[in-house]
């Protein structure tokens, strides 16, 4: 639900502009919201900044009296919290300076900073993806899809001494690198079918340069089980997030 000044930004239509509803919707904070409405109201004046005391601060946010006392709870689970999600949605920045009076924080002054235009695209590439990993993205660590890995094809019988030598680990019979290098168009084996079965009908070497992309150099040193649940799971994301073709 909008605070009056949501709804007062959205009814003035110069403003509208600027209020980006997908950012407001992907705000999982509260205290996010309202220092949005803060940036987005003062973010093109002459003086983009906010200054109060810690009362009015506290009024801002809409912080209970018996919630977060002490200046460093406040901080970190309103303050630092507030500005990850607006830096990683909002278009724009926030930062704050703490002005004290002798050892006690009496004041803050909130500064207000418009991305720029390479930020920007980011920022809207961010928004179209997937909700499901945002905070693992925005803290630049990975976030592992857990899920229950395929029975693979029961290993080959030994070859007889005479027989032509069976391809190797490192190529297939047609002659291209073995998953992830190479193509699986034509592929019949487990990471071809796991495309197949998971990847919501699109091109199984789409999902897979896709994939190589993603997982850059981490993929030198993933291989069985490991590799078969990181390129599972990474199919069903990547079904989920652009649907069917």
């Amino acid at each position: 639900e909008f605070t009056p000044d949501a709804r007062r930004l959205i009814r003035e239509s110069e403003t509208y502009a600027v209020l980006n509803r997908q950012a407001i919707l992907g705000f999982r904070s509260s205290y996010a919201l309202r220092l949005y409405e803060m940036g987005a109201l003062r973010l093109h004046r002459r003086q983009s900044t906010w200054r109060a005391d810690m009362t009015a601060v506290r009024a801002a946010f809409g912080i209970a009296p018996e919630l977060y006392k002490d200046f460093a709870q406040l901080r970190r689970k309103v303050l630092d919290k507030a500005k990850a999600e607006i830096d990683h949605l909002a278009h724009f920045t926030v930062d704050w300076r703490e002005i004290r009076r002798g050892r006690a924080i009496v004041e803050l002054e909130f500064n207000f900073h418009p991305k720029t235009a390479p930020e920007q695209l980011l920022t809207v590439a961010e928004i179209e993806r997937h909700a499901s990993g945002r905070e693992a993205r925005r803290d630049g660590v990975v976030e592992e899809i857990v899920v229950e890995a395929p029975t693979l094809p029961a290993p080959p019988r030994p070859v007889p001494p005479r027989a032509a030598p069976r391809p190797t680990k490192a190529a297939r019979s047609d002659g291209s690198d073995v998953f992830p290098s190479g193509s699986l168009q034509y592929g019949s084996g487990p990471f071809g079918e796991i495309a197949r079965t998971h990847g919501g009908g699109w091109d199984r070497d789409l999902i897979a340069g896709a994939y190589r992309e993603q997982m850059g150099s981490r993929l030198d040193g993933l291989t069985g089980q490991k590799l078969v649940k990181s390129w599972t799971g990474f199919c069903q994301a990547f079904a989920a997030r652009r649907g069917r073709p």
